[in-house]
């Protein structure tokens, strides 16, 4: 039997407890002053221990397998204050019960076919959603809308085998089972299917689905000033020494109903300490996981202006003009600010909203996957045209049948019928404690 503080450990109106087991249900009702006598239903109730009352809670008790895990499950409805959330953790380690690892209850709901692995991983993207349209397609997600998909392809894909086998086994027999099964055509449907799927994804990492902003450009331009200003207080280190921001610094700001994490990059440039050159390493990486990016020039760097345009080339980007204090610009640029004077702020502030909202906007899609799914439909992808390659030559159509073999293996993968040994770990290791 398993237990989690499903909400955050800090003071609050209420706390939520999550248990799952078999039996936890009998277990948990020995400490209620009043037994819980039904389930799916709501019942206020004093959680005793050593005869004293520890809490007044609310209950609700799940039997398996009509549960989130499948098994016995029990959610507890505490008040919020630390000392409470202590005393029933304690409780709870009494009763028997174990500290559940981070995904630990998702994974026995993947486990006892509650979830496919793709909605398992879909429920961590929906609880790290900072916008509503990123939080839809994960939720579609966790509703199944995508595992569907790949399942009606791979049967479709199982279909095609048999005839493409039937071909090979009974090629004596006056039977043309490519061209009476349509499997030319079929393949054609399924290849524009997957390609469809793949093209309309948006691949989810943890950054991306944060709205990062990335302050990026030369050394002394002014850029951790600037990136103070926006977030409207003294996060970074401000030097006029070059090479004072060695590693990258974030920081979250909300604006205008958006959540967008700020972070502020070592200069750009050539230098021989170690260190340095691992920050300005690490700013060329995020450039590639950032949202938008802010080129920040000032009057001795305006003449790079086309070199990190070179760079960023069709990343989402903004080149801002700083130092407005001191000399005004002499090309075009996005935004003309002073992190100094604060001229050109809100300004700055609302075009940043402008273009992540623009960049949400343009980026519509219909699926929300991750690196490790895409890897898996392109991989089907390269085998399905090998296969319609094959069977338009009408050469190696054994080879053909293999090649769909593999097809239908990626789509296993993904929906989690077969799986590397380390994979589940990887996957559930991602989640919060108490989901």
């Amino acid at each position: 039997m398993i237990f989690a503080l499903a909400t955050p450990v800090a003071q609050s109106a209420i706390g939520v407890f999550r248990l799952s087991g078999a039996g936890c249900c009998e277990v948990f009702n020995k400490v209620l002053g009043k037994p819980v006598s039904d389930y799916r239903k709501v019942f206020l109730r004093d959680v005793m221990w050593d005869g004293a009352l520890v809490d007044r809670c609310s209950v609700v008790f799940y039997s398996a397998p009509s549960s989130y895990t499948g098994e016995d499950s029990v959610e507890v409805f505490c008040h919020g204050g630390l000392s409470v959330i202590k005393s029933l953790t304690g409780v709870f380690l009494c009763l028997g019960f174990r500290e559940a690892d981070p995904g630990e209850f998702s994974r026995v709901a993947f486990e006892n076919g509650k979830l496919s692995l793709n909605e398992a991983e879909a429920v961590v993207d929906l609880i790290n959603s900072e916008d509503e349209s990123r939080g839809l397609l994960s939720s579609e997600a966790v509703a199944g809308k995508l595992s569907n998909m790949i399942k009606t392809l791979g049967d479709e894909v199982d279909a095609l085998r048999v005839f493409i086998e039937g071909s090979i086994d009974f090629s004596e027999e006056d039977y043309d089972f490519i061209s009476e099964g349509l499997v030319g055509e079929r393949l054609f449907k399924v290849r524009s299917s997957l390609r469809g799927l793949i093209d309309s994804s948006l691949v989810s990492t943890k950054k991306l689905t944060k709205n990062r902003v990335l302050f990026f450009g030369p050394p002394n331009t002014g850029k951790s000033s600037l990136f103070n200003r926006v977030l409207g207080f003294e996060r970074a280190l401000v030097s006029n020494v070059p090479g004072t921001t060695r590693d990258l610094i974030d920081s979250e700001i909300f604006y205008n109903s958006i959540n967008m994490e700020l972070v502020d990059s070592a200069g750009v440039r050539e230098t021989d300490d170690l260190i340095e050159a691992k920050g300005v390493a690490r700013s060329g990486d995020e450039v590639h996981d950032s949202a938008l990016v802010l080129v920040v020039l000032d009057h001795l760097t305006e003449s790079l202006a086309k070199d990190f345009s070179s760079i960023l080339d069709k990343k989402n980007h903004l080149f801002v003009f700083n130092k407005l204090d001191k000399r005004s610009p002499s090309q075009k640029y996005d935004c003309v600010v002073s992190a100094k004077s604060g001229e050109g702020i809100q300004e700055l502030k609302k075009l940043i909203f402008d273009s992540i909202q623009k960049n949400n906007e343009g980026s519509k899609k219909t699926f929300i996957i991750r690196e490790r799914h895409l890897v898996l439909f392109k991989s089907a992808l390269s085998s399905l045209n090998a296969c319609i390659d094959k069977i338009s030559k009408e050469s190696d159509v054994d080879v053909a049948a293999e090649d769909l073999r593999v097809v239908r293996s990626s789509f296993d993968e993904f929906l989690g019928v077969k799986y590397p040994d380390d994979l589940l770990g990887d996957i559930f290791n991602d989640f919060c404690i108490g989901k």
